[in-house]
């Protein structure tokens, strides 16, 4: 059974450290955050955030409170990192936008279309959205989040 309230936002790697620090492929959205004090859940269990880096190009660290050797993170290794849906109004990007994998699969708010996928080129979100041909860049200029939703604005990309 899998719970509809948590969305898969990173993969543990390896070990960094002694201190407790190990690799995280985390979804590019969140690279840039301060993770610090979140909540995320690995194999149903819920992990606090001690710290959170960058390390080296596009590679993060994070830490989580309690984990503080090797041996207590190593078993973390390749593990599912998920992020619970009600946290949605704390990681806004600069266009006052959530990460749009909160949304696939559901109907964006004002009409009748759905956020199929989404995908990240040159830094940039795009997002496929059921009805419109093109991708559509995800920024301000074409979506909008109230209310926990998100609505498309530019109805002439429909078609």
């Amino acid at each position: 059974m899998t719970n509809q309230n948590y969305f898969l936002v990173g993969k543990l790697g390896k070990p960094h450290s002694l201190k407790g620090f190990q690799y995280i492929n985390i979804e590019y959205f969140f690279r840039n955050f301060e993770l610090k004090e979140t909540i995320l859940q690995i194999d149903g269990i819920n992990f606090v955030v001690e710290e959170f880096k960058k390390h080296l190009k596009n590679r993060n660290l994070i830490k989580f409170k309690s984990y503080d050797t090797i041996e207590s993170i190593i078993k973390l290794r390749d593990m599912d990192v998920k992020m619970d849906i009600n946290l949605i109004d704390t990681f806004i990007n600069e266009d006052k936008l959530p990460w749009p994998g909160f949304f696939v699969g559901h109907d964006l708010k004002s009409n009748n279309n759905k956020l199929l996928s989404y995908e990240v080129l040159n830094n940039i979100y795009f997002c496929k959205i059921s009805g419109i041909e093109m991708s559509v860049p995800y920024n301000s200029n074409f979506f909008r989040f109230e209310n926990d939703s998100l609505a498309l604005l530019d109805s002439s990309l429909t078609i």
